[in-house]
């Protein structure tokens, strides 16, 4: 009986050791740190970098060269690169002031952050950038005559049109408003006028609707069909050299590089023109080329609605970690 009492004993401690080796080979679950709640606030530190551009209409790359340059002073001290500040702290540059801008703010919902938004009729032939060797007009170029040569310089596009696409643009100066408008998160749609040589059938639409396969992947139209005799169309559409019935309404959710004109391609309906006449709230309206206007409050509340409601990027995964 002993015999086996010991037997039994040596059994249960080698299942014991067994067991707590196993348990040490076996992986650790991953887990995940619960997102930490943050509130914004007047007080958060921005890249110094930031700032400048903000105030002064400067590029990225051209404030950080005014501040290697010890041309930046905050409280009478020259700032350093990669300096983080209060967005309210004082900034001179070459001695002069550089007075700190709204940015969007909880307290007032204002997700424009008090920034100017302009409408603009962007004409055939400019190029959407402030510097191209091919181009033949830029868009600082386009605005000199409405705007000054130094505001001009200023602007920046949201989203953009290519060359031989004209129509609505929007334009502002604050470089931080811009992907948060051009982002499809925002569900700003691109409403166009589109031209073919012939007119484009319902099975044709259908398709635009559904979906096509392009080579960076599936597009599909919001919406798709022909023109109306109600919508809000510029006037040369309706009695310039292109037949009515030649025209037709697309809209977007995106502005993938030259989209329509490729959907419009994939159902062999090749663009002869394209006429941007929307951006979610914002319309065309009475513009002729070359003519820009700012937003209306009623649009710059629609714009302010949408960033409001536009889901935030997820945060990134934490590395599991070990017991």
């Amino acid at each position: 009986m002993q015999r086996h009492f010991v037997t039994l004993i040596c059994a249960v401690r080698r299942m014991t050791r067994h067991l707590r080796v196993a348990t040490k080979l076996m992986p650790t679950p991953m887990r995940r740190a619960p997102p930490r709640k943050r509130t914004p606030q007047l007080t958060d530190l921005i890249r110094v970098n930031v700032l400048v551009a903000e105030r002064s209409g400067l590029s990225r790359r051209g404030a950080d060269t005014a501040i290697a340059g010890h041309r930046v002073t905050t409280a009478g001290r020259a700032v350093a690169l990669g300096e983080r500040l209060d967005v309210l702290a004082p900034l001179e540059l070459d001695g002069k002031a550089l007075a700190a801008k709204p940015r969007p703010s909880a307290e007032t919902g204002d997700e424009l952050g008090g920034a100017e938004v302009f409408a603009w009729y962007k004409p055939v032939g400019v190029t959407t950038t402030h510097a191209d060797p091919y181009a033949t007009v830029t868009l600082p170029q386009a605005l000199t005559p409405a705007l000054g040569a130094e505001r001009a310089a200023r602007m920046l596009s949201i989203g953009r049109l290519d060359r031989e696409s004209e129509g609505l643009l929007l334009l502002t100066e604050e470089r931080r408003v811009v992907s948060p408008l051009a982002h499809p998160r925002a569900g700003l749609r691109r409403a166009y006028a589109a031209a073919t040589k012939a007119m484009v059938g319902e099975a044709e639409f259908q398709r635009l609707r559904a979906g096509i396969r392009l080579t960076d992947g599936w597009a599909h139209a919001i919406e798709a069909r022909g023109v109306h005799r109600d919508d809000d169309l510029p006037e040369d559409v309706r009695g310039g050299d292109i037949d009515p019935g030649q025209w037709s309404f697309i809209s977007i959710g995106e502005g993938r590089h030259h989209e329509v004109r490729r959907l419009y391609g994939a159902i062999s309906h090749p663009v002869l023109r394209l006429i941007r006449v929307g951006y979610g709230p914002v319309r065309l309206g009475g513009l002729t080329p070359g003519e820009l206007r700012l937003i209306t409050e009623s649009e710059r509340q629609e714009l302010t609605r949408a960033l409001a409601a536009a889901p935030k990027s997820k945060a990134r995964p934490v590395a599991p970690t070990s017991r």
